[in-house]
């Protein structure tokens, strides 16, 4: 059986997302035909070229400068720096536009970038300037997310449902020609997914819905094939059925899809590849007899260290471009740049804190593979890509491996550049971040949380704001950057203890050891401890409406004497004049107005 694995729309177009090579390579190691697709690129492709543009009601400029923005964000033709560098060379719209107005109040020099970065730059602000456009021609659309507000508290599959079928009306030869404007973003989905389908003749295609931003955007992918192909079987797995979709009940998914699978894809994908019988089935849920089954024949995972390394063919990686929006060398890692992206560890080495989804596999089950198995991924993949960066996309990179994986990579005199999640923890020694840094750590990122001794503790976090300013200092010193993961609303977190928190923050970046940060409200998952043990924390779980679908994110009711969306803009605004060296002189508290 052939399987065309696809990434649906929309996600950060400077480099692959991790799934699909993965899986095609599991799939390939164990007999299986599997080939791959990006449509979440293919479609941003789509959007950002000449003929596409005339359909935004843009002034020609734009679609005149378009093609040469995307070669050189695609680093097809870098010599284009020295002409978009230069005011004038593309066209503002308010993006652009506010860039340059608030390097003349602040007489920043966009901090200091160079000739290349200062058009990188640009060119992205002028994409965001399109992307602002096409916003107003479908509200859906968002540049790294598309219809996510629709798969956001999903408790009932009717809302998406029928924004699906409201996107449906009509046959494509009626679209193609005065096509509603809030469908154009779908019939170019619908075409991409029609083009891919032909060229490759699967029987089998699995897609992965990583997050809510990308679910309407499978779904109408699933629809389309549906709809022209009816005998092709459909899988839906990723991180959105894996941690939304746990207690799935509703069949009317299953209108769009022939499979939901839960947890690691690799044993799921490979059983209804082989044609197995249901009772055969891993961790899948089905429609039978009008109602929803699952089926696990309780087959153990996958040993971590016994994987493929991931393939790319099938993968345009000459197309993907990066983007440089915000003025943070940290905050860039995400969207600029080539990484190839790898996971030392399946699950989490500690996989303790109380706000976190401890009780699902890809938390709770930790499962490393050896230093020398790693090293082995990241020679294969760099002859595959010719890309020598990469980004391990662990929930927490384990001490121990890392140490083990940097005396490889020294050992064996790979040059390569890696970032990636750790916990700021004892554990993360002077030694091993000299070590780190001496094997092509140029970044991590990892959570500070509340910066409060009390509800880090709280939380078992595991870690105290002294022992994480070590950390940090000795990061800074080695030459590594470092990104915090903030946290505000925190059960019984009052609000000195936050601004507390807020002038941690304000110091470390004042000294030079933090570089970026951002604040995300709490929020209380069915998969938690918090939601198991509410009373420990001083919360009330709040009534929920049921619908048979999506259940992750549930309310709760807590005493909060102080307005937390108030609050919350003012940390994100404190935090990000600070990233910018200014307002490091203004009491915290004064933030709040």
């Amino acid at each position: 059986m052939k399987t065309l694995l696809i990434t649906p729309p929309l996600l950060q177009p400077n480099t692959p997302y991790a799934a699909t090579p993965i899986l095609t390579a599991w799939l390939r190691s164990r007999g299986q035909e599997a080939v791959q697709a990006d449509l979440s690129l293919e479609l941003l492709l789509k959007l950002f070229s000449a003929d596409s543009l005339a359909h935004l009601n843009l002034k020609k400029a734009y679609a005149a400068v378009i093609g040469d923005v995307m070669e050189f964000l695609q680093d097809k033709n870098p010599a284009l720096a020295k002409r978009f560098a230069k005011r004038g060379a593309l066209p503002e719209g308010i993006h652009l536009a506010r860039a340059y107005e608030q390097e003349e109040q602040f007489g920043w020099d966009f901090r200091g970038l160079d000739r290349h970065d200062r058009a990188r730059h640009l060119c992205s602000l002028f994409l965001d300037d399109i992307a602002e456009a096409a916003a107003l021609l479908d509200p859906h659309f968002g540049f790294s997310r598309y219809a996510e507000h629709l798969a956001t508290s999903l408790p009932n599959f009717g809302k998406i449902q029928q924004a699906l079928k409201a996107k449906a009306g009509g046959t494509p030869a009626i679209r193609t020609a005065g096509v509603p404007p809030a469908l154009l973003f779908i019939q170019w989905l619908e075409e991409l997914t029609d083009e891919q389908i032909e060229k490759h003749n699967p029987q089998l295609v699995a897609i992965t819905v990583p997050f809510p931003g990308c679910l309407f955007g499978a779904l109408s992918i699933a629809g389309r094939i549906k709809q022209t192909h009816p005998e092709i079987r459909i899988v839906l797995g990723g991180g959105y059925p894996n941690t939304e979709l746990r207690e799935l009940t509703d069949p009317a998914v299953f209108d769009y899809v022939d499979f939901i699978t839960l947890d690691s894809g690799m044993l799921p994908l490979l059983r209804i590849a082989e044609g197995a019988e249901p009772e055969k089935y891993v961790r899948t849920f089905v429609r039978e007899n009008g109602a929803v089954r699952f089926y696990d024949s309780g087959e153990p995972p996958v040993a971590h260290d016994t994987l493929p390394p991931p393939v790319y063919d099938g993968l345009p990686l000459d197309r993907y471009f990066g983007l440089f929006e915000v003025l943070n060398p940290v905050t860039r890692l995400w969207s600029d740049g080539r990484w190839n992206k790898l996971v030392l560890a399946h699950g989490c080495c500690w996989s303790r804190c109380a706000f976190c989804d401890t009780s699902i596999d890809y938390i709770c089950r930790y499962d490393p593979a050896r230093p020398s198995t790693v090293c082995d991924w990241m020679e294969s993949v760099i002859v595959a890509t010719g890309v020598n960066g990469f980004h391990f996309v662990d929930e927490a990179l384990p001490p121990a491996l890392l140490d083990g994986l940097c005396n490889e990579i020294l050992r064996r005199g790979l040059n390569v550049e890696w970032w990636g999640n750790i916990r700021f923890e004892k554990r993360l020694s002077q030694e091993l971040i000299g070590k780190m840094a001496a094997a092509g750590c140029i970044a991590v990122t990892g959570g500070l949380e509340t910066c409060c001794d009390r509800t880090l503790k709280q939380m078992n976090k595991g870690i105290t704001v002294a022992g994480a300013e070590e950390v940090l200092t000795n990061l800074a010193d080695a030459g590594i950057m470092t990104h915090a993961y903030l946290m505000y609303g925190f059960p019984t977190q009052t609000l000195d203890e936050t601004f507390q928190g807020l002038e941690t923050v304000r110091r470390l970046m004042e000294d030079g050891i933090l570089h970026s940060a951002y604040w995300h409200r709490f929020a209380l998952t069915a998969h938690s401890e918090i939601a198991r043990e509410p009373e420990r924390f001083g919360i009330t779980l709040l009534p929920e409406t049921s619908g048979g679908f999506a259940r992750n994110e549930i309310p709760f009711g807590g005493q909060f004497d102080y307005d937390l969306a108030a609050v919350g803009e003012a940390l994100r605004a404190a935090t990000y004049n600070y990233q910018h060296g200014t307002g490091f002189d203004v009491p915290v508290m004064d933030w709040l107005g």
